[in-house]
């Protein structure tokens, strides 16, 4: 080979490599630059997904808690008021007799103070025969308040010659909606005014 033609490619090859060395090192500082850059956009990435999950979640936790106002409204509609309370004792009489069976007495207990409600119990006595009181209870179900039967106890007649065979002491509760009212805060006092510099002059 030509010794001129051979030193023109060891010229060219070591161009070549002191080249590509200045161009490695020249954009080293770049490619970790766009390594960092790389980093950004998967961290930002991954806070973005979680964003649309924590929408989604959001957006979902929203429906639910519609669903469960709406269905509190229709809960509260069907509460008894304080004037429907006042009403039991009657309203009782009435499907005791409908269904039957004697009402003897009725007797007002201690209500019992919930955070959203209140129980008021009415202890309530009748005479009764065993099926009549089943059709009782089943109208008292149909009742369009929210009212509970409770500590039912029956006792049974020893004299056959009673028109009911038993006797009946029942607990029938009223669900009044009043909430707690939400704590109220106490008031801010005003500041004081900046007591006046000792030597300042009045005008």
């Amino acid at each position: 080979m030509n010794p001129q033609l051979q030193k023109q490619i060891g010229v060219g090859a070591l161009a070549g490599i002191i080249l590509a060395g200045l161009v490695y090192f020249l954009l080293g500082g770049k490619r970790t630059e766009l390594e960092a850059i790389n980093a950004d956009i998967k961290t930002i990435q991954a806070e973005v997904d979680k964003g649309k999950l924590l929408k989604a979640s959001y957006e979902k936790l929203r429906e639910e808690v519609a669903k469960q106002d709406k269905r509190i409204e229709e809960l509260i509609k069907i509460m008894p008021s304080e004037t429907d309370y006042g009403e039991i004792p009657y309203r009782i009489k009435k499907i005791a007799d409908d269904a039957g069976i004697d009402q003897v007495a009725f007797s007002l207990k201690p209500e019992k103070k919930g955070a959203y409600y209140t129980e008021k119990p009415v202890e309530f006595e009748f005479r009764v025969g065993y099926h009549s009181f089943g059709q009782f209870a089943s109208l008292v179900s149909g009742y369009d308040k929210i009212i509970n039967i409770s500590n039912i106890e029956f006792i049974r007649k020893t004299d056959n010659r009673s028109v009911y065979p038993a006797t009946v002491k029942c607990t029938i509760s009223a669900f009044i909606y009043n909430p707690e009212p939400p704590p109220v805060e106490p008031e801010k006092k005003p500041a004081a005014a900046p007591a006046p510099k000792a030597g300042a002059k009045e005008d």
